[in-house]
């Protein structure tokens, strides 16, 4: 049987129909299993994505080192690999799978502050500056600030293990609520207290809603709003020496190209000091020289003081040969 013309050019529209439907099965299941994105936006909430600030929009797709910031009265959820549902209260920041130094293993989520709400079947955790908390199968609602902290767990169960001070483990059942005060011991209830409950986010009152597969197939792009300034990632930079120092090459080129970036971070330079090289150039280049003179400076007393060494044991050994008998 001959092929004609056009069942050939049939066939190659069917075999390439196939392939589109294929490839775009194939990136939905790839989005499912691997992205992160961007659900729901109530009110105003920032993006920083390396040096630059965004609006942040529904749909999209977040990466490592993200970060997102909220406003007052603000509500953002995201969607992470696995069917993770993450509410982001109000004043809130937060940072996507951050890089991280020796004393801390790499989170999904790092909560600097704020208001957080997890849904997940499997199991989940994520780190803040007091503790780390492992979720399974679990709705949790937790507020942090500083060494304060509230945990609730909706339902399901969670492992709280502090990580200021000495190294204590809670485990927590549906229903109970952790809370730590400032200055006071952490303790542990069966049930929330009225006043946490009064101020959850209402956004945080309802379960959760997914959303991630309505975007599947967008590609959302966020508005950009300008380059950070150091007021922006202070509060990053201000944190435990694990996550700030990974930090320094995503934000350092800001010190060379913005002077008052620089001079905000040399005034803040006790707080992180691996940013002298940049944030202070001129002063760690004579510091640097400083410290060269100092070493040259040792080393020369050490080798008089060998030398002088040296030339006392010739001596004395000279003058011990010169007094022996023939």
């Amino acid at each position: 049987m001959r092929l004609t013309k056009i069942s050939v050019r049939s066939f190659l529209l069917c075999v390439a129909s196939l392939l589109a439907s294929t490839l775009a099965c194939a990136q939905s299941l790839a989005w499912a299993q691997s992205s992160s994105v961007v659900g729901i936006v109530e009110g105003g909430a920032t993006l920083i994505r390396q040096t630059t600030r965004y609006a942040l929009a529904e749909g999209v797709g977040l990466n490592e080192q993200d970060i997102i910031e909220t406003a007052p009265g603000a509500f953002v959820q995201i969607e992470l690999p696995g069917g993770v549902l993450v509410g982001i209260g109000e004043s809130t920041r937060l940072m996507l799978r951050p890089r991280v130094g020796k004393g801390l293993t790499a989170p999904p989520l790092y909560l600097l502050q704020g208001w957080l709400k997890t849904s997940t079947s499997g199991a989940f955790g994520y780190a803040s500056p007091a503790f780390e908390i492992a979720t399974q199968a679990a709705n949790t609602v937790v507020s942090t600030t500083g060494a304060q902290y509230e945990v609730f767990v909706e339902s399901g169960s969670a492992k709280l293990t502090l990580r200021d001070g000495p190294q204590t483990t809670s485990q927590l059942a549906s229903g109970d609520f952790a809370q730590r005060r400032e200055g006071a011991t952490p303790t542990v209830a069966r049930r929330a207290a009225p006043e946490f409950l009064a101020k959850v986010p209402r956004q945080f009152r309802d379960r959760l809603p997914a959303r991630g597969e309505q975007f599947a197939k967008r590609n959302v792009t966020p508005k950009v709003i300008g380059e950070v300034a150091y007021a922006d990632v202070a509060p990053w930079l201000r944190t435990e020496p694990a996550l700030r120092l990974p930090l320094l090459p995503l934000w350092r080129s800001r010190a060379t190209a913005d002077l008052t970036f620089r001079a905000a971070a040399k005034a803040e330079l006790a707080r992180h000091p691996e940013w002298e090289p940049y944030a202070d150039p001129e002063g760690y280049a004579r510091r640097l020289a400083e410290e060269a003179e100092r070493r040259r400076a040792r080393e020369a007393a050490r080798q008089a003081a060998r030398a002088a060494a040296a030339a006392a044991a010739a001596a004395a050994s000279g003058t011990s040969a010169g007094s022996g008998k023939p």
